[in-house]
């Protein structure tokens, strides 16, 4: 069982990060023009929000699944981190762009 769990860590760090901000780019081309009149922090702000909270945790899940690995798990494992790390930070830029551009300019 923890060998299954520690395989889906993995994968939550590899898949998650990158198939959320596909997801957040879509709605961010999609959501503006509803949004327009609308207070601050409106859908798209929550949703990437979201977003970056669960690509962090996927990013955890995979240093979780690094711990008592052999070497090419334990490299997918860290593979995953950096990759839930690093799309979380592109989140969080895509997150201070929508709190900062007003969504009625075109």
């Amino acid at each position: 069982m923890t060998r299954h769990l520690s395989l889906l860590g993995t994968l939550a760090g590899l898949l998650a990060g990158p198939l959320l901000w596909a997801a957040l780019m879509q709605a961010g081309q999609l959501l503006p023009h509803a949004e327009c009149g609308a207070p601050p922090p409106a859908a798209s702000a929550w949703l990437t929000g979201g977003g970056i909270a669960l690509s962090l945790a996927s990013a955890l899940a995979a240093a979780a699944a690094r711990r008592g690995q052999a070497a090419p798990r334990r490299f997918l494992a860290g593979l995953g981190l950096l990759i839930g790390l690093l799309f979380a930070f592109a989140m969080l830029l895509q997150l201070l762009a929508t709190l900062l551009v007003d969504p009625c300019a075109r």
